[in-house]
């Protein structure tokens, strides 16, 4: 049999062994190291200078601020009148009613109505709180996922750039191969092509590396060009989670908890709502000074006092209409609430498979795959070279080698995307284990 089958029979059988015994996750053992340093220094730079964490800051701070005035008596009214004066004299020491009157008045609302919208507004600040810590959990994410994307960049130019310096021997051996009449002039020119092919994608590897440094400057509010050192290979590493502690650990996620406050709110809405069909009322004081009388006779002063209460008498136009808008937000509240915890379990559950899948694929191409596909592309140069292998074995053991350390980092950058994804679907950073083949 051709040795070459033999070695494609052979791989063939790794692979489907290696699938049978990954069919779990990887075994994680030893300490478990947290994100790389300059990743953390990334983060920590974003969580204190990106723009929309710092609206949302802003307008947490504004709810914050609005609790104490919800609770707050209305402003009492002062007021200077003047009464009785007879409009045919404008003498204010003619009529004996007239006078000159100074009054002040405060309003009260019905018992329990300042406690509820001081309530309101503490709901309000607290949903604010949960969606401004969301937020930060947002970031994070987009920094890690952007760091791994930059990491994948620069894995996938050194791939690139190592088969380019593969393509260039490659063309010198086929020139000489051709030279001595043992090759053919296509394998020398196809050589040339696959070795341009590699300069192409050198550019665009690089070129993902500045978009991606955009991107993280952006989500850091640096300069487009402010530069960010090499980030940290990806490495294989462990998967110890399980579902239902995600799941549970889910239903703390700060999205979910905003919700909840909004019901809260929305439950206080409705009790402040059927508060409103209760009178307010208004208390005054009024003091009024009066002239002497014509004939010089000393006048007293008047002393008033008033109590006043609205009348909540427009129920059809005006108080069932508010309490019913307030009982449709806390039934929309509710229902947000358990369509967000729906979609947050689904998402989880999604994020975890995928987790375990690419979990399995990268054990199987590090520890499988690529050492067998690597050594079937470094034995293909001699082969070629001696005439015991024909180009195009050559060019396929090569670009199968290539395509599965490609492969192989787009699994890890994936595997770390849908981590940092899971993070925030959870609302908690996970434990990060080590594993696979540290080399």
């Amino acid at each position: 049999m051709d040795p070459h089958r033999r070695l494609f029979s052979a791989l063939l059988v790794f692979i489907i062994l290696s699938i049978f015994f990954w069919s779990r996750p990887l075994p994680v053992s030893g300490a478990e190291p947290g994100l790389p340093a300059d990743l953390q220094a990334l983060i920590q730079e974003a969580l204190k200078a990106n723009p929309e964490i710092k609206e949302r800051a802003q307008i947490k701070t504004a709810s914050e601020e609005s609790v104490k005035p919800a609770g707050a008596l209305d402003d009492p009214m002062f007021s200077f009148n003047i009464l009785n004066l007879a409009a045919d004299t404008f003498d204010f020491a003619q009529e004996e009613m007239t006078n000159k009157q100074v009054a002040i008045s405060q309003k009260f609302p019905f018992p329990g109505k300042r406690r509820l919208r001081s309530e309101v507004a503490e709901e309000q600040a607290r949903a604010d709180s949960f969606v401004f810590a969301d937020k930060r959990n947002e970031i994070r994410t987009k920094v890690i996922q952007g760091y791994w994307g930059l990491s994948l960049a620069y894995a996938g130019a050194d791939i690139t750039e190592r088969n380019k310096q593969f393509w260039e021997q490659v063309v010198k051996v086929a020139e000489t191969v051709y030279g001595v009449g043992r090759g053919q002039q296509a394998d020398v020119l196809q050589a040339q092509v696959e070795l341009g092919n590699y300069l192409d994608r050198l550019l665009q590897w690089r070129q993902r590396q500045d978009s991606i440094r955009a991107d993280l400057n952006a989500l850091r509010s640096k300069p487009q060009k402010t530069d960010i050192p090499r980030p940290e290979p990806m490495k294989p590493r462990g998967f110890g989670l399980k579902l239902e502690d995600l799941l549970a650990q889910a239903e703390g996620q700060p999205r979910l908890k905003a919700l909840q406050a909004l019901i809260a709110k929305q439950n206080t809405a409705v009790e402040l709502a059927r508060k409103d069909y209760y009178p307010d009322f208004n208390v005054g004081l009024a003091y009024g000074f009066r002239e002497k009388s014509p004939i010089g006779r000393e006048r007293a002063d008047f002393f008033t006092a008033l109590m006043s209460v609205n009348v909540p008498l427009w129920w059809g136009s005006k108080l069932n209409p508010r309490l019913r808008e307030q009982q449709a937000k806390k039934a929309a509240a509710q229902e947000a609430y358990q369509a967000l915890l729906d979609r947050l379990a689904a998402a989880v559950k999604d994020r975890y498979a995928k987790l375990e899948r690419l979990s399995q694929q990268i054990a199987l191409y590090d520890q499988g795959i690529i050492p067998q596909a690597r050594q079937a592309a470094e034995a293909s140069l001699a082969s070629y070279q001696v005439g015991l292998l024909d180009f195009s074995r050559l060019y396929q053991n090569q670009i199968a080698a290539y395509n599965a350390e490609l492969q192989l980092q787009q699994y890890l950058k994936e595997f770390e995307e849908n981590w940092a994804e899971l993070e925030w679907l959870v609302g908690a950073e996970l434990p990060r284990r080590p594993g696979g083949n540290r080399r």
